[in-house]
């Protein structure tokens, strides 16, 4: 008899050490994950939960209507989810199509990403992949059009958009410092009393570990896991990142985690280089200039592209 479970082990990854005194942490739900603020200035922190409650229900609202819609039917996009899509095929064309956010197609049969959990029968399976890929979304100045009954999912790197959307308002207010930490996904702006922020990388498997602690200023840090969002059949983990070359659940590491200039970046990244070998890796967070720390499904422990620099 097969198991099927579901297991969230930490949803939030990152930890921040050691805070001042004079900061104040703020924590609400928001885009279906734990959102912490960290200011020292309060007066801020319902404007900021206002920029993050209104940037995700445009996206969350724009998606419904594009995977409601009808094929070959025109969208509008809000300036949002614009961006979005054309961050989308950026995303896709340096993965070599790996990244996709029409695996959504395929996700959702699985129950991603809340469940029910199943495995689909393999006749529905086949037909979701005859429709699925970014090839069959064409998007021309600000409309959309699906050329098959598709669903999309921008979830791998939105919620970094949204967190910087509301640090790009933090930095017009000029103030000298604070975090925006969504479920993982972190902006470190500023610096805390002359010190950079100190950030903890939880190990997957144990509240009492960490991969690494890294020091960050006006920089983002996002990880992608294994652990998170899964289920198990049959001895095989199922997770939610799927690859758009093959519409599989690419379990390929236990934990992703990049360093970048914006919080889209390193969330988009981090999903990027889970989707790649470790060699792909290498070339590619080289040239972006994206420290990345892997933690591979034989407990090894890998720094590249000057990651020690942030230790």
């Amino acid at each position: 008899m097969s198991l099927l479970r579901y297991v969230t082990l930490f949803s939030v990854v990152i930890f921040i050490i050691s805070c001042n005194e004079k900061y104040s942490n703020h924590t609400f739900y928001e885009m279906g994950t734990v959102v912490e603020i960290t200011l020292q200035d309060n007066d801020n922190v319902k404007k900021v939960l206002n920029i993050i409650k209104s940037t995700t229900n445009n996206i969350t609202e724009m998606t419904k209507q594009i995977n409601n819609a009808k094929t070959n039917v025109k969208i509008t996009l809000n300036n949002d989810f614009k961006h979005l899509m054309e961050k989308s095929n950026y995303f896709n064309k340096i993965s070599n199509g790996r990244f996709d956010i029409s695996t959504a197609t395929i996700t959702s049969l699985y129950g991603f990403p809340e469940g029910p959990f199943k495995i689909p029968a393999d006749s529905v399976l086949e037909e979701a992949y005859k429709i699925f890929g970014q090839k069959n979304i064409i998007v021309k100045n600000n409309q959309i059009i699906k050329k098959t009954n598709l669903k999309i999912d921008t979830g791998a790197y939105s919620k970094g958009y949204i967190v910087d959307k509301a640090i790009s308002y933090l930095k017009s207010q000029k103030i000298p410092g604070g975090l925006i930490n969504a479920g993982g996904d972190l902006y470190a702006f500023g610096n805390k009393n002359g010190k950079k922020w100190k950030i903890a990388i939880q190990h997957p498997s144990s509240k009492e570990k960490y991969l690494s602690i890294v020091n960050l200023e006006n920089l983002a840090l996002a990880t992608s896991g294994n652990y998170e969002r899964f289920f198990e059949k049959d001895g095989k983990r199922i997770i939610h990142i799927f690859d758009g070359k093959t519409g599989k659940t690419a379990n390929n590491y236990q934990s992703v985690s990049v360093i970048a200039d914006s919080t889209e970046t390193a969330d988009g990244l981090a999903t990027v280089y889970f989707l790649s070998t470790v060699d792909e890796i290498k070339k590619q967070c080289k040239k972006l200039k994206t420290p990345v720390l892997i933690y591979t499904l034989d407990n090894k422990l890998l720094k590249l592209c000057d990651w020690e620099s942030f230790e």
